[in-house]
């Protein structure tokens, strides 16, 4: 089985922006191919674009062994995506790395991607697992005690604490190299 793993940038990210280019050379081990997507209005981003975009590339029947890694606005396309997969269609699991439900203080952009309800059952029936990577000190969602507690609640969501890791731009972030190791070495059974 070929392991995949394609990054959902954030608001604004390229497939070379933050730790992109970083992950990709690292090669995650047990990954035979890692990508980062190029999404349409990177500073304007829409649901049905990006979602229309994963879909493209993913495809509405994901290749077993897919994991998702979404930054920020891409998790919560990932979500989405997740979202309109025909019943049976999954996926191996997804990373969402500075995962937010609610941000503090929200552009009119963003608003849709706070407001727009998701299908958190079909969200939680098409991937095998969920990790979260937060920050102690994001500075778009600062309450991540809350912020955690949700991605649990919502999806039984592994949340993981990085200390510092602010909203995850450096060029270098071992810390999601270090989620794909522990928690995505291999697929899990089906």
């Amino acid at each position: 089985m070929t392991r995949t793993l394609t990054i959902v940038p954030r608001w604004a990210g390229h497939s070379d922006s933050d730790f992109y280019p970083w992950l990709i050379g690292e090669r995650p081990s047990g990954f035979d191919a890692v990508r980062a997507l190029e999404m349409p209005e990177p500073k304007q981003p829409t649901i049905a674009a990006w979602v229309s975009a994963l879909t493209a590339t993913v495809g509405t029947a994901p290749a077993p062994g897919t994991v998702l890694l979404g930054h920020s606005v891409g998790c919560q396309a990932v979500l989405r995506y997740l979202a309109a997969l025909p019943a049976g269609s999954t996926v191996d699991g997804a990373l969402l790395v500075a995962g937010w439900w609610s941000v503090d203080k929200p552009w009119d952009s963003l608003r849709p991607w706070m407001d727009t309800p998701v299908d958190l059952a079909r969200v939680r029936a098409a991937s095998r697992r969920f990790v979260v990577l937060l920050s102690d000190n994001d500075p778009f969602t600062s309450d991540f005690r809350e912020n955690g507690r949700l991605w649990k609640e919502r999806l039984g969501a592994e949340v993981v604490l990085v200390p510092g890791a602010r909203h995850f731009n450096g060029e270098r972030e071992p810390a999601v190299l270090d989620a794909l190791r522990l928690h995505f070495p291999e697929p899990l059974n089906p």
